[in-house]
């Protein structure tokens, strides 16, 4: 359903903030703690922008998204880093996180961009009436910001003066069993596949069809990285097996 921007019910929903992307993952591999990434004064003193100005600025925007995470998670992805993760990990994780804060930038990507397939194409017009419809305060402004979100998380490309490409990415298991732990089972437990596949973090992802994510953990499930994926008592599920200090431990593999 979509989110009107004037319902008493979406007055407290924020407003997009800069992506700042490129930043925002250079600060992740180089602080060690949440506190810092949600201190405005903190992150200033870590960019690099010529202008007193835009590092003020830019470093409000930062402090102001992480905050909108849980504590516990932006330290969780600080952790994640310091295991030894690839670049290109580090980047699909945020890719949810940030679209778990950004809730209408999550929006407009659900709708518009995620039924598409990689590689088909999708006109500005398109996006710019769908905002407008959607969210008719300050659209312009939200239409500009969505869209440089869209270009810096890597979900859009542009074609041309009026066209875009909807990228797809690859190499998504490992993500998948990251953010699954993540979100959903920081101890051992048992999820759901319908619990799963009703939270949109696989499509932020970048998975178009769900039973590509249950292949993700059937093959998980055979290299001893989930306890078991089966169906009991009619019901499909996942049983994970590590806490999620045991679980940064096993990626990162023999020392």
């Amino acid at each position: 359903m979509a989110i009107e921007m004037n319902s008493p019910k979406t007055q407290e929903i924020p407003f997009p903030q800069e992506p700042l992307w490129q930043e925002t993952i250079a600060l992740l591999t180089q602080v060690n703690s949440a506190e810092i990434l949600t201190n405005a004064k903190s992150v200033e003193n870590l960019l690099h922008f010529n202008s007193i100005e835009s590092r003020s600025r830019y470093s409000r925007a930062i402090a102001t998204r992480c905050k909108r995470l849980e504590y516990q998670k932006l330290q969780d992805v600080l952790d994640l880093v310091k295991s030894g993760m690839s670049a290109e990990t580090l980047e699909q994780v945020w890719r949810v996180l940030f679209c778990q804060v950004e809730i209408l930038f999550a929006q407009t990507y659900l709708d518009l961009v995620w039924p598409r397939d990689p590689g088909s194409s999708l006109r500005r017009d398109e996006v710019r009436s769908y905002i407008e419809t959607t969210f008719p305060q300050q659209s312009k402004m939200l239409y500009k910001r969505l869209m440089n979100c869209f270009k810096q998380a890597g979900y859009l490309l542009p074609e041309g003066k009026q066209d875009l490409v909807v990228v797809g990415f690859a190499n998504l298991e490992e993500s998948l069993l990251i953010v699954t732990h993540l979100l959903m089972a920081r101890a051992p437990r048992t999820i759901k596949i319908s619990e799963i596949e009703a939270d949109p973090y696989w499509k932020f992802l970048g998975y178009r069809k769900f039973d590509h994510v249950r292949v993700a953990f059937r093959n998980a499930e055979a290299k001893g990285m989930l306890m078991r994926y089966a169906v009991v008592d009619h019901l499909e599920q996942i049983t994970t097996r590590y806490t999620w200090p045991e679980l940064l431990v096993k990626l990162r593999g023999p020392s």
